[in-house]
């Protein structure tokens, strides 16, 4: 069996840390599983459900940084497994042998897996498929760091480039997918997390972020992004004008993104 490590960055996120423990310290793979936690010198009492779990985590820190991407550098810096994954605070994964099964379904020539998600919004849950083979990844980010496992070594070579500040997993993973690092796409639904992370939040930001990254290969994606970009301020405009359940009701349609 091949030892994961699992990071788990968090920041005043005590009220949704607890659930991500659990979710990975019951996984059937975890005495496989180097855990590790990032704590940004929370203010809450996020250290004291630290300890609560100290036994079953390998190493753990609270000290300030400069953003999650930053965090999350420090988490593969330490990490000693064969590969990582990151399942930051208020993530979960969706069953307690999903890490099992997908290591049962690895390539040995493989070095960054991927699967299908679930977003979690207020009122629903939106499963997404990601893609088996990634010749579109210059239209953004296909996959997240969720339901992704990357080859630690291959991961310390190439650092989220803190440059960015929304598009730094895009980025990485572009830059493996340049460089002809071997993806496998696995068919599990492996991760759920809360809609409304930094990159949704910010998602314009986010889109302009992704064009300067694909643009520098991938001329034509120009276009894209600014149909993209357009669709943002529309859906902004949308999520603003109507209530959080209509709001919702037409983010949950198929073809509502």
């Amino acid at each position: 069996m091949k030892k994961l490590s699992i990071v788990t960055v968090t920041y005043n996120a005590a009220q949704v840390l607890e659930k991500t423990i659990q979710s990975i310290i019951t996984q059937s793979y975890f005495p496989q599983i180097e855990y590790i936690i990032i704590d940004g010198k929370s203010q809450d009492h996020t250290t004291e459900i630290i300890k609560k779990y100290e036994k079953y985590i390998t190493h753990w820190v609270s000290e300030p940084d400069r953003g999650i991407y930053d965090a999350m550098n420090k988490g593969i810096q330490i990490a000693q497994g064969e590969w990582i994954n990151f399942m930051n605070a208020g993530d979960t994964f969706t069953s307690p042998k999903i890490v099992e099964q997908v290591f049962q379904y690895a390539k040995e020539s493989s070095e960054i897996l991927y699967g299908n998600y679930v977003i979690s919004f207020e009122n629903y849950l939106k499963p997404k498929y990601t893609p088996k083979v990634l010749k579109d990844l210059y239209k953004g980010m296909l996959l997240n760091h969720q339901s992704t496992f990357i080859k630690t070594d291959l991961a310390k070579t190439h650092l989220y480039d803190t440059s960015f500040r929304f598009a730094c997993d895009y980025e990485q993973l572009f830059h493996f997918y340049q460089a002809g690092r071997i993806f496998q796409h696995i068919d599990l639904f492996i991760a759920e997390f809360k809609a409304g992370g930094t990159s949704t939040k910010h998602k314009i930001n986010y889109l302009k972020e992704c064009q300067s990254i694909a643009s520098q290969t991938y001329p034509q994606s120009k276009k894209y992004y600014q149909k993209q970009i357009l669709y943002a301020k529309f859906v902004m405009w949308t999520e603003k004008l109507l209530p959080t359940h209509l709001f919702e009701g037409l983010m949950s349609l198929k073809n509502f993104k």
